[in-house]
């Protein structure tokens, strides 16, 4: 049960992982609160693009309700993935630092600002994105930026949180295979 994701019904997310050969299981944000709850045998938590937009999923509220969860079990060496909101209200404000992400639909060319093994989450030097981040907090690695564009706008940011990793992205695709097996730790 290495891989959980945190939505609100059935995602063709998890069959894309089931057929890349990962165990992975669907959650409400709700259940993690719960006292029959285990984090055992839980690498990987993944908040898929659209979390913030009411017309895809309602789990918003419950990720900041339950968000002192999610810290502590990237504290203690979890992975946190989470990908764009897909809404232009502030939806990572559940975080424990702080990015300010941008909606804006594009296809972009992706520049790789600095190596880390999370630069793996596309095989290929384009990928849709939903956004970007404006600003990111310190504390975050900006890894993966859009290219050519004299911002510098953020498309993955990293950060060591405890001793666990949270990673953002507004990349708008499934992962690859080698990212999720490096965020699952296989």
């Amino acid at each position: 049960m290495g891989i959980t994701l945190l939505w609100d019904k059935d995602t063709p997310f998890k069959q894309y992982l089931a057929d890349r050969g990962f165990d992975c299981e669907v959650l409400t944000p709700k259940i993690l609160a719960a006292p029959f709850f285990s984090w055992r045998a839980r690498k990987l938590l993944i908040v898929p693009a659209g979390f913030g937009n009411a017309f895809y999923s309602g789990v918003l509220n419950d990720l900041r309700a339950t968000s002192a969860f999610i810290n502590n079990f990237v504290t203690v060496g979890g992975t946190l993935l989470v990908s764009g909101a897909f809404s232009g209200r502030d939806a990572y404000n559940w975080l424990p630092l702080k990015v300010n992400y941008v909606r804006e639909v594009q296809r972009v060319t992706i520049e790789r600002v600095k190596a880390h093994k999370t630069a793996t989450i596309v095989e290929t030097d384009e990928c849709l994105c939903d956004g970007y981040f404006e600003e990111v907090e310190d504390g975050w690695d900006v890894i993966l930026a859009v290219k050519g564009d004299a911002e510098k706008k953020a498309i993955l940011a990293v950060s060591e949180y405890g001793a666990g990793e949270i990673i953002a992205t507004t990349i708008h695709e499934y992962p690859s295979e080698q990212f999720i097996a490096y965020c699952s730790g296989r």
